[in-house]
This record gives C-alpha cells, structure tokens and sequence, in this order.
C-alpha cells in the first residue's frame, strides 16, 4: 500500500478512539529484547519513544554520537546506570522519527549474546525511566503512527511463524500491502453509491433515476464477485498457514508407525512387530515441496481389554474429524476383512479417505487385489515404508491435494490465510447481499444506506480504519515482546 493511502487510513482512524488506544503510554519510552533469549552470537535491544536520545546519552559512550548520527551503527562501551562502569563492548544505530518503524525515535543496541547481560542492559534501560514493551507493542505503536495498516501488521507476526515457502510468499505478500490495495479498490465503488443514495435521501423531492439504480446494483455485484473467491480462499490458506493434516489410520500392525517415518524422513515413532505398540497420538510437521502438512499417527483401532490400549483407540477415533485426510493404512499380508469394518466405520466421519496397502515388498500380490471403490476411496496406493517403494507416488499425491483445495476454493489473486479477515470480508459480502434485495423490493434508501454502509465498515474494520481497544488487543497479544 503506498504512502497516501496509509496516511488517508490514519486520518479517517476516530480521534477519540485513538486518544484512548494510546494516551496512557504515549509518553513513555518502551524496551524489548528483540532477539531470542537464549545464548547467541549477538543480542538486539530495541528501544522507541520521547526518552531514545536521552537514554542514548546515559548509557552509551563513543567517540561518534550516536544522535548525530542517525542509522548508523558506532562501536561504543554500554554504560551501568552510574555511567562509569562499562557493561559490555557493543554497538548502538538511533533511527529519529517519523522515518522509523513505529514512527517515533528508535534504537537499538547490539551486545553480545549471553542472556544475564541483556537483562542486565534492561535493568539498566529501566532505571532511566524505560519500561517494558507489551507483546507487539512496537508494532502497534507502528499502527497508530500511521506507518502501516492493520493487514500488514499481522503479516509481520505471519511472517516470522511462516514454516513453509507459500505461507512465507503469501506473509510477505500481504506485508507489503497487496492485500490492503485490493480492498481499497473494493471499497471504492461501495463509496461512490453510498454518496448516491445519500444524496437522494437529502434531497427526497428527486426520485432516484432507474439508470442511477442500475448502476448501484452493477456496482453491489462486481462488489460482490470479488469478495466471494476471497472468502473462498480462506480453506486453502487455513491449510498453507497451519498445515493439511493427514491421520494414518487403521489395523494393529498395519505399518502405521513405519509409513508416518517414511513421510517425515526421520524415525519418530517406533516400530514393533508387537502388535499395539502405538498408545497415544503422535503429531509432527513436515514439509513437502514446500507446503506444510500434519501428520499424525494413531493407535491401531480394534476391539481390545488392554485398558492403555482401550484409550489409544479412543483418541484416534476422536482424531477422525480433526483430519483434512485419512490414510487407512491396509496390510498387504491381511487375510480378514477388519479394514473393511474400519473403512465402513471411517466413512460417516472423515472428511476424505485414501486406502494405503502397506508391506507389498512383502506381499506384491496385492497390488491391485486389495483396493478401496473409488466411490469411498479416491485413491488407492501400494506402498513399501521399508523399502520406500510406491512412497514418492504417495508424496505427489498429497502435494496436489492440496493444490487441488486452491484450485477449488479460490480464484482470488490473494490468499487469505486469517480468520479475522475471513469474518470481516464474509459480513461485508452478507451486507452487499441484503443491500441488493432491499433495492430490489423497493425498499426505503435508508435501508440500502445502512446496509452499504456495514459492507464499507467491516471492510475498513478489516483494514484498520475503523477499530476498537478489543480488536487492537486480540491481534497484538498473540505478537512476541520485542516486535
């Protein structure tokens, strides 16, 4: 999103709303660690607000002021708070505001990496008059000063949870306000026919002309055409941000456990002939040509006096509707029918089943005769976890799967990948939906006014332009300190 329309965002924010967003800790200068608390090669202090160039003066000393040097980075000595004492040999960078990311006066110091000596530094920070920053505090600061819209500040936290190459592409894309510029193009023509229908209730002697109505429902449907595939492509995005899971399901024995290793590349879960080895729900990530998946492998679902077992198999089956996939995991060397019981029971609960006939290094004759119908079972496969024979066909499936979801479900050019924005966008389109029937009744324009209007508010909402200290504090809480 360009500067002007930041700027034009900040502007329409409600002065009094603001004033209570930030009144009580706008004049206070805030300090983060900004790098992970743990031994490292550098630690990164930041530090924002009305008190940076003061608290750079007390606490670090160098041939080359800081303040009079902004955005570059000087080899200076940390001071203790009696400014004698030298805490540690680092380096400090002052960003002046406004051309900052929050907005006001920013630095930074970079020490060395030992845990103690950053709470040391922030000990010393906090004598000064510093106080600790909120999670995300800096963000939001960033927010309100106008230098980003409410999208683009929960694509930072995006961006840094990212664990795969799309949800990493999809983040990035929104931070730099891809996503903020489409709606702002939405919002445009929900504007122009506000104003039309407004102007015709000021001025109730002039009957609002047929042509003039044409063009509001025009304008309500392509409104309307867009937003649709958006909403839409929340199902896939859900998938590209939190990972498409796949349950492995089925027999005592079956190779459950050895097909879940041969997925992740790694041994996770042990492998036993004995028959139950797997009481409890294992859960682990993997990524796969660049998407993310969940896997998860149960215990084998039987009839069983084994008390432990009894509650294995009662965690997997409540596993069933967490799943986007079930794999039913068959035995090429079975000779009971079980895995047709389990697939009939499989069948009322799980979103989608393929059938995966395990061991056929063991048992080749059963490629072909063991299979599920394509009407329960889209696919079937034959697979070695041992020998890794049929797995790269399994892998490929599952890469398309998910890119069949985008397919289905999406023919936006952005992604979403949020809830609030699925909520936001799904009552504005409800709201276009309602406009376009009151105007088709006939109804009063005051009717079609309010309902124009909540689409153009959820939309803002969506963007920042209109929030309240509830929705500001859900979206910054879930931020880590220093950000």
């Amino acid at each position: 999103m360009g500067k002007a329309v930041v700027t034009a965002l900040r502007d329409l924010i409600p002065r009094n709303i603001v004033h209570q967003m930030s009144s009580t800790r706008e004049t206070t200068t805030i300090a983060a660690l900004a790098t992970a608390p743990v031994p490292a090669g550098i630690a990164v202090l930041r530090i924002s607000g009305p008190e940076v160039k003061r608290v750079l003066r007390g606490v670090f000393r160098a041939k080359e002021n800081p303040v009079e040097s902004p955005r570059k980075l000087i080899l200076g000595d940390l001071l203790q708070r009696d400014g004698k004492e030298t805490l540690d040999r680092g380096m400090a960078v002052y960003m002046p505001g406004p051309k900052s990311f929050t907005g006001e006066d920013v630095a930074e110091f970079h020490i060395h990496g030992s845990p103690l000596l950053a709470q040391k530094l922030l000990r010393v920070l906090f004598a000064f008059g510093v106080v600790p920053a909120e999670p995300g505090e800096f963000t939001k600061r960033a927010f309100l000063n106008g230098k980003l819209d409410l999208i683009q500040a929960e694509a930072i936290t995006d961006f840094i949870s990212a664990t795969s190459e799309r949800a990493l592409k999809i983040a990035n894309e929104q931070l730099h306000g891809r996503l903020s510029s489409t709606l702002e193009g939405l919002g445009e023509p929900l504007r122009d026919s506000l104003a039309e229908i407004e102007a015709h209730i000021d001025f109730p002697e002039e009957d609002i002309q047929p042509e003039s109505v044409d063009k509001i429902l025009a304008a309500l449907e392509t409104v309307h055409a867009r937003i649709s595939p958006l909403i839409r492509s929340y199902e896939y995005g859900a998938v590209i941000k939190e990972g498409f899971r796949v349950l492995l399901c089925g027999a005592p024995n079956a190779g459950k456990s050895s097909l879940l290793n041969a997925l992740l590349g790694k041994k996770r879960a042990i492998v036993s002939t004995v028959s139950g080895t797997t009481r409890d729900v294992i859960e682990e990530p993997a990524i796969i040509d660049g998407l993310r998946y969940v896997f998860c492998d149960s215990a084998g679902i039987r009839d069983t006096e084994d008390e432990v077992e009894k509650i294995g198999v009662e965690l997997a089956r409540e596993r069933i509707p967490w799943a986007d996939l079930v794999l039913l995991v068959v035995d090429a060397g079975s000779t009971d029918s079980s895995w047709s019981e389990l697939l009939h029971e499989l069948h009322g609960s799980a979103a989608q089943i393929w059938m995966v006939t395990n061991k056929i290094d063991l048992h080749p004759e059963a490629i072909g005769t063991i299979f599920c119908d394509s009407s329960i079972c889209p696919q079937n496969f034959y697979v070695s976890a041992l020998t890794g024979n049929g797995m790269d066909s399994l892998r490929t499936a599952l890469v398309e799967e998910v890119q069949r979801h985008n397919r289905n479900n999406s023919e936006a050019s952005e992604i979403l990948t949020n809830e609030r924005h699925r909520g936001c966008l799904d009552h504005a389109a409800q709201s276009i939906v309602r406009a376009r029937e009151a105007i088709e009744q006939g109804l009063p324009l005051e009717i079609i006014a309010l309902e124009i209007r909540g689409a153009l508010t959820a939309l803002e909402e969506m963007v920042g332009k209109t929030f309240t200290e509830d929705i500001l504090g859900r979206i910054f809480s879930k931020f880590c300190i220093g950000k």
